[in-house]
């Protein structure tokens, strides 16, 4: 009889959680470069069959601890539909069993087919962007760029965002779907979620404009730059307002950004929100910087919520 175990893991169990599977997100798997930030601030789980790893977990507990998060989900091949995953699921919810401080679960998905629990009234739909996908040459797109760094740009940095989200004021007008994504994890508007996401992956640029005599954050990006097995996996997300001389001007920098790293295949996703950001304007701002647009990637993002209360 096999000897199926779950336990927590570390850092230290790097080499394990990769070898349970390596084909991935065709060639832009997240975990091999963030796992070991992630388990800084994340918790992960594993399931082992005869001491060897065949199913990894890893969840994050957000907005102050009340909501948790799955990051990232693996299943070693050979073990899929045999109930590794829901056994695990069955270890972590006994390890969070006494959390008297969580509130609901937060989940986001490209698959439409997951919507079908806000439509049975299980899950509530928190936040959709649309999503666009430009592939590019580092060699191709660097010759193009700005041999100046723009100054009418200020990189933010940990307690601008934490001065951020601490004004109603600013966050009503960046984020009207009051939730601030970073790396696909849909933040509420909460100084102290800026401890998760920033980081060294993190790149976040504005533009001010003036309001009367007070100055405000007219745009904002925030980007997430790593490398993958296929080259450089880079997401932005747009906040504000989107004109095609400010895009240019920080389009400019994120992919100054992209030429700082050993990999010559840029795959750059852009989160954007329909009906506010012009995307005829990113495209062509794209094409501009030598990038070109695919369509290998879901359409639309969605951020859903349930209680667990």
């Amino acid at each position: 009889m096999d000897l199926i175990e779950c336990r927590l893991v570390g850092i230290e169990d790097y080499d394990d959680v990769m070898a349970i599977r390596d084909d991935v997100y065709d060639g832009m798997d997240f975990l091999p470069a963030l796992y070991r930030s992630m388990m800084t601030n994340h918790i992960g789980y594993a399931l082992t069959v005869n001491k060897t790893m065949v199913a990894f977990r890893c969840d994050a507990f957000i907005d102050d601890g009340e909501t948790m998060l799955t990051r990232a989900l693996r299943v070693r091949k050979g073990y899929e539909g045999r109930g590794m995953v829901n056994r695990l699921g069955d270890f972590i919810s006994q390890e969070t069993a006494g959390n008297q401080r969580l509130k609901r679960r937060v989940y986001t998905f490209g698959n439409t087919n997951l919507l079908k629990k806000v439509e049975q009234g299980k899950a509530t739909l928190v936040l959709q962007k649309a999503i666009l996908l430009y592939k590019g040459l580092v060699s191709k797109v660097a010759p193009s760029l700005p041999t100046v760094t723009n100054t009418q740009i200020r990189i933010l940095n940990k307690a601008d965002m934490q001065k951020l989200l601490s004004s109603k004021t600013d966050t009503d007008s960046l984020f009207p779907q009051g939730r601030i994504i970073a790396n696909w994890v849909p933040y509420r508007l909460l100084a102290i979620n800026v401890d998760h996401f920033f980081n060294d992956f993190c790149l976040i640029l504005g533009s001010d404009c003036k309001d009367g005599d007070s100055v405000r954050l007219d745009l904002m990006t925030l980007a997430v730059g790593y490398t993958v097995p296929n080259g450089i996996r880079y997401t932005i997300e747009i906040y504000g307002s989107l004109t095609e001389q400010m895009f240019s001007d920080h389009m400019a920098e994120h992919l100054r950004k992209c030429s700082t790293f050993d990999r010559d295949n840029i795959n750059l996703l852009i989160h954007h929100e329909q009906g506010r950001h012009d995307p005829d304007i990113i495209t062509k701002t794209m094409q501009q910087f030598g990038m070109t647009a695919s369509d290998r990637i879901h359409s639309t993002m969605y951020a859903a919520e349930e209680s667990t209360i």
